[in-house]
């Protein structure tokens, strides 16, 4: 029981940590959604997956294959086969968003067409894809998920006991991934003078846009890791990713997606903001 709950606290510290799978996939979505509600199943869905498959991870450690998951090969691979996920999941986003405007040409007339009670005019980000992406994502053999391997498996007596360090790993990591989707998705409540329409729109276009040029940059990344370019930085690699997605990726995204629906109106910042109702 010590050794579990050893690596549910660990899975804790996972999801605390900027983690370079984790928080660059439950923030696109989560924003995408931009309701609280949409971010609480981002970071639910995605860790769910996440969890089954570090249970998986934890069993074929249990048999012997430790050091094989944790070789550059396997995270290379594994950063490249997320990139591919985030960035198809994107550019899907950015054609229907794209699709939408063509027919609505501009945001005054889909303000009208909501008004007349149609429905919201932005594409909408389906939570439920995280699943797919914690799934890949759970292949990453990060120095956390190691220590549980190294300290909580020895104490396993059996094969089907092997799957449980990694699966409580990955429910402590729910719980923090859930708290900051929740988060993530209440963050555009915090502005004024925004319609829930345009609330929606900000939300998906960032979504979008972070997923796309967040799975170009993971593509990179693995193709450098599996080059063995990385083995000279300085510092772990997975903090430099999610260190480049928030600075050259998530931010400017966001701010381009503001200032893209903001660029005719006020639109203003304050802690207990509330959207203003669509006219």
């Amino acid at each position: 029981m010590v050794a579990l709950g050893y690596a549910f606290a660990l899975g804790l510290l996972h999801g605390v940590l900027p983690d370079e799978h984790t928080w660059p996939i439950t923030f696109s979505y989560a924003i995408g959604g931009a309701s609280g509600r949409a971010g609480l199943k981002a970071g639910f869905f995605f860790s769910l997956a996440f969890t089954v498959q570090r249970g998986l991870l934890s069993l074929l450690a249990y048999l012997a294959l430790a050091r094989f998951l944790e070789s550059k090969l396997v995270n290379g691979i594994v950063y490249v086969a997320v990139g591919i996920a985030m960035g198809v999941a994107g550019g899907i986003l950015r054609a229907r968003g794209a699709e939408q405007h063509r027919h609505l040409m501009g945001h005054a007339d889909a303000e009208i067409h909501e008004a007349q009670g149609g429905a919201a005019l932005t594409p909408s980000t389906p939570v439920h894809w995280t699943l797919i992406h914690g799934f890949i994502a759970g292949f990453g053999f990060e120095g956390l998920f190691a220590s549980v391997i190294t300290v909580a498996l020895p104490h396993m007596r059996s094969a089907w006991m092997g799957v449980l360090p990694g699966v409580m790993f990955g429910l402590g990591t729910m719980v923090v991934l859930v708290i900051m989707g929740l988060l993530f998705g209440s963050f555009l409540r915090l502005a004024r003078g925004l319609t829930e329409a345009q609330v929606a729109q900000i939300g998906a276009d960032t979504g979008a846009r972070t997923l796309l040029y967040g799975g170009v940059l993971f593509v990179v990344f693995g193709a450098c890791t599996l080059l063995g370019w990385t083995r000279w930085l300085p510092i772990e690699e997975g903090y430099l990713v999610i260190a480049i997605f928030m600075v050259a990726v998530a931010v400017p995204a966001f701010v381009y997606s503001w200032r893209r629906v903001c660029r005719d109106r006020a639109c203003e910042w304050r802690p207990g903001g509330r959207p203003a109702p669509a006219k």
